[in-house]
């Protein structure tokens, strides 16, 4: 059977037991979410770039003590929010929150298009979302962008340490949000 097939557990048992192309298999089927929930948590590519790298350095170490208590995905996350955490708490310039520095924002568009005008409007819309999406309060930008990766709200609820309700609050305030800064768009950006 080829590893794209294999479930999560299956494939940390077979890197458990030296099968590396196992670990290969997980790495890239969580590697696009991982990073850009990691740009979006921090605003800055570098940064991204080195949490990543001490995520996946961690999912290495710590594999052999993964017990599937349910999806790798929210354990993955957990590990790199918790990286994140850590490396603010070290960095007091960033006082909680790093901000989006524009020139850094990476262009997470998914397909390519043939229509210039039509992808010129997605990167531009993108942007002003990325944006809005950086305005949110750490906590309601943290459970929404949890979100777009598919990780429960009980899940986000156990990594942030709150009660599953305070999550889904946290995730409607930060639509509500959303909206109310969207909602001022006006032909090229955010109306200020």
């Amino acid at each position: 059977m080829p590893t794209e097939e294999i479930e999560d557990c299956e494939l940390i048992a077979l890197f458990a037991s030296g099968d590396s192309a196992a670990f290969e298999t997980l790495y890239g089927r969580y590697r696009r979410q991982l990073y850009g929930y990691l740009c979006n948590m921090t605003g800055n590519c570098s940064e991204a770039d080195e949490l990543f790298e001490e995520t996946w350095l961690k999912v290495i170490d710590r594999l052999s003590c993964y017990r599937d208590h349910g999806k790798f995905s929210a354990w993955l996350f957990r590990l790199a929010r918790n990286l994140f955490i850590d490396r603010l708490r070290r960095n007091a310039k960033f006082n909680g929150a790093m901000r989006l520095d524009d020139e850094n924002v990476p262009d997470l568009a998914g397909a390519d298009s043939y229509e210039p005008d039509r992808t010129l409007a997605n990167d531009e819309l993108r942007a002003v979302i990325d944006r809005a999406v950086a305005q949110l309060p750490a906590d309601q930008r943290e459970v929404f962008l949890l979100r777009q990766q598919d990780i429960s709200f009980r899940d986000i609820a156990a990594m942030q340490k709150c009660s599953i309700n305070t999550a889904l609050g946290r995730m409607q305030y930060a639509l509500k949000n959303l909206r109310k800064t969207l909602e001022n768009i006006d032909n090229g950006g955010l109306v200020k």
